[in-house]
């Protein structure tokens, strides 16, 4: 069976685009390696908002003010935490991909795709053999995945990533955080909330760098209140273990030890094992597939939409760009996205809500 568009991923950039496609009678197939779903509903989004509203459960329960009403916040039983979570995310992913993959009728193939002239895609299946699926239009929507510095020692001292971290079954006794972005201010707080001592390392004069310098003054008072030490203007030189566990090296000599080490410096697009080369698509320094406006890789019949192309790391950003790729590669509609006016949240509490550009980067501009 030849079909209308291949899609390889599962998530929100792959399932807006099988929607739109599949809505106007394309015959649509998308190719899934690991779990349907993607990075938002399996170790992105849900995930972490789930344990943070858990987390903050227990610190209003802690902390209430209100006199006249006695509340306590026991100890973490970091098992069932996860296991609720995990409920949550299977709910979720049935729910709102299976499910909804199955009403609309498009094929979900689970297994490992990658290019080969034509272009053609060759699937190594999950359950064993090999399958070869040819369509007129293709999108990669790969997303990304977790990225650390190459710093001496990390490797080999074990971390954390935002991923692993929301895995665990246990409270660290003391997390060094690296990165005072958006996902490290989240974790940070999040198991300081818990109950782990926590220190946050950043390499940028002030956490949340890129928005507005007010901002990052408050979010660091709130979680000065939580407990949680700040050290700005900082990178990670070496680290290591020893016989009383983790120790790392700051850049001005400093050292810090603790329990665990979670490394927050970003993420980096999915593209190894594709064999892009094979059907001339170009990929950017930073490993992001290079798109036009109109979001067509350098190969005609091939698009790319979502974290991998290096867009803004927000689900609803990848999710309109997968739409629009349903419409320009199926109806030549010719469609481009504004992100003039993007939203963006931060979901600390209190939370950081911004849209559009900081003051800096209006002068800048």
């Amino acid at each position: 069976m030849r079909y209308d568009l291949a899609i390889i991923g599962s998530g929100g950039a792959a399932f807006a685009a099988a929607i739109a496609a599949s809505g106007t009678g394309a015959r649509v197939v998308m190719l899934e390696r690991g779990r349907v779903g993607g990075t938002c509903v399996n170790v992105g989004c849900v995930p972490s908002k789930a344990l943070l509203a858990a987390a903050d459960a227990r610190h209003v329960a802690a902390a209430q003010a209100f006199p006249g009403i006695s509340t306590s916040a026991g100890p973490v039983d970091p098992r069932a935490l996860i296991g609720g979570k995990d409920a949550l995310v299977a709910q979720l992913q049935a729910d709102k991909y299976l499910d909804l993959a199955a009403d609309y009728g498009w094929e979900i193939v689970a297994g490992t795709a990658a290019f080969a002239d034509g272009p053609v895609l060759d699937v190594e299946l999950s359950e064993g053999g090999a399958r070869r699926i040819e369509a007129d239009q293709y999108l990669i929507a790969t997303g990304s995945a977790p990225w650390a510095p190459p710093i001496p020692g990390l490797a080999e001292s074990g971390y954390l990533t935002s991923t692993t971290a929301l895995e665990l079954d246990r409270v660290p006794d003391s997390l060094l955080v690296l990165g005072g972005n958006a996902i490290g201010l989240e974790l940070a707080q999040l198991f300081a909330r818990l109950g782990a001592r926590v220190t946050i390392v950043e390499a940028q004069q002030r956490l949340a760098p890129f928005e507005e310098p007010e901002i990052s003054a408050g979010i660091e008072a709130v979680l000065g209140d939580d407990g949680i030490t700040v050290r700005t203007g900082t990178t990670l030189a070496r680290a290591g273990r020893d016989g009383t566990g983790l120790a790392v090296t700051l850049s001005g000599g400093r050292q810090l030890r603790g329990s665990d080490l979670l490394v927050a410096t970003g993420r980096r697009p999915v593209t190894a094992g594709l064999n892009l080369d094979a059907v001339d698509v170009k990929v950017g320094e930073g490993g992001e597939i290079v798109v036009d406006d109109q979001l067509r890789t350098s190969n005609p019949r091939i698009w790319a939409a979502g974290d991998v192309t290096g867009a803004p790391q927000f689900v609803y950003v990848a999710a309109a760009q997968g739409s629009v790729v349903a419409d320009n590669a199926l109806a030549r509609a010719d469609r481009t996205l504004d992100y003039t006016a993007l939203p963006r949240v931060t979901f600390t509490n209190p939370a950081i809500a911004s849209v559009g550009m900081t003051d800096a980067q209006v002068v800048a501009a």
